[in-house]
């Protein structure tokens, strides 16, 4: 018999992961509370998002690159350096022998292209605007009955994709870890006088990264972290003025600043819940983690999600196993648990390194930043990491189909 599945979330992570289950023998609901021709709807905004090269090989598998890669900019290598001191490294594409490091994508690219696909799939019921008001478990029947604004919808699994806020991870009483930083991030589009060649920019100051990520014209996605009250000042400054102050900041290396436009500010946190799984439900992305963006890891993190849960739920079908099952959910938990935390703990690392003006720590992270530039093996070790291609990975993070062809 046919399971049934409800996505609570219709955004880049839930809509991912309702693409990434079309090949199976399920009927998935789709519930996404913000209309999408709404200027809050965050799926299609004018932000950016960067992608690795690992996170391009999970949207090839499920079968969206292809409309996605036209505005995608190539990150081709990575310039990373401690502003006012000596310490740098470069990062390049051939030391792993992949296409690119990573790419930078407006989200309305990825939100079109997953909402365009939700919409052909007859096996997918897209269902917005559709709020989420109750969740009702049913231990005794396998069953969980989630109370919209559109009526009652039952399913197996709910799956809890609705960002960070996660209202749906209030209802099943979910308890999160909560890191508030005192930064926000200034971001937006910055134009150069000179072409960046796929270079992407990463510049550590006293008060976090300042990061320039190549689109695919000739300008960056900028994300500077700076002091909330500093960060909203910026954001009604002229122009000129302003361009003035990132000069300053970054300097020429990438060359010098002509245009900036979308700026706006978002405040930095990080959020981890206790475990993803609670009967007959499990988070997924933002709902549940949340990291700061200082190695871009925050939808990269999603979509590694997306990929191991979808091929825990493919096992479970081709077994004719419950697919909300806690046994099945934990193994997955298990799966995910030491990654996640391993993200989590690395960004908050490399923030407490950086931003940390002790004499002995300006030393090591210089000395470590060369070190990295001087040694290859480190530099291959430390960038199949980060692009999302070191160690076991489930079938879609290889860029293959959910299941194997017949």
């Amino acid at each position: 018999m046919t399971q049934k599945l409800t996505i609570i979330g219709g955004g880049l992570v839930g809509a991912s992961l309702a693409c990434a289950l079309r090949p199976l023998d399920l009927d998935v609901t789709v519930l996404e509370e913000t209309p999408l021709e709404s200027g809050a709807q965050p799926s299609f905004d004018e932000r950016t998002i960067a992608l690795t090269y690992g996170s391009r090989k999970i949207l090839e598998a499920i079968g969206i690159w292809d409309l996605i890669a036209p505005e995608a900019g190539d990150i081709k290598r990575i310039h990373v350096s401690n502003r006012g001191h000596a310490g740098f490294t470069r990062l390049d594409r051939n030391d792993i022998g992949t296409e690119a490091l990573g790419y930078v994508v407006p989200t309305r690219a990825i939100g079109k292209a997953l909402i365009d696909e939700l919409h052909r799939s007859p096996k997918i019921n897209f269902q917005c605007p559709s709020r989420a008001e109750q969740i009702h478990i049913s231990p005794a029947s396998n069953n969980v009955t989630t109370e919209t604004t559109d009526g009652a919808v039952s399913s197996s699994l709910v799956v809890l994709a609705d960002g960070g806020r996660s209202p749906a991870t209030t209802m099943i009483g979910v308890n999160k870890k909560i890191k508030k930083y005192s930064e926000s991030a200034l971001v937006g589009i910055v134009g150069v006088d000179r072409n960046h060649n796929g270079t992407a920019f990463e510049r550590f100051t006293e008060y976090g990264p300042l990061a320039l990520l190549p689109l695919v014209n000739q300008g960056f996605a900028l994300a500077w972290t700076l002091p909330e009250h500093d960060a909203q000042a910026m954001t009604a400054l002229p122009t000129e003025e302003f361009l003035s102050l990132l000069q300053d900041s970054f300097g020429d290396r990438a060359g010098f600043f002509t245009a900036c436009n979308q700026l706006t500010t978002y405040p930095l946190s990080q959020v981890e819940i206790e475990s993803p799984v609670s009967n007959r439900c499990v988070a997924v992305g933002n709902a549940a983690h949340i990291v700061h963006p200082v190695a871009g890891q925050g939808f990269n993190l999603g979509l590694k999600d997306i990929a191991y849960l979808s091929e825990a739920i493919a096992k479970a079908t081709l077994e004719n196993a419950d697919i909300g099952d806690t046994s099945f959910l934990q193994r997955y938990a298990t799966t995910r648990r030491d990654q996640t935390r391993r993200v989590l703990r690395f960004t908050d690392g490399l923030l407490q390194l950086f931003a940390n003006e002790l004499p002995g720590l300006r030393v090591a992270r210089n000395i470590g930043l060369n070190l990295i530039e001087i040694i290859p093996p480190a530099k291959r070790f430390l960038l199949r990491r980060t692009v999302g291609i070191a160690g076991p990975l489930p079938r879609l993070a290889r860029g293959l189909p959910l299941q194997p062809q017949s």
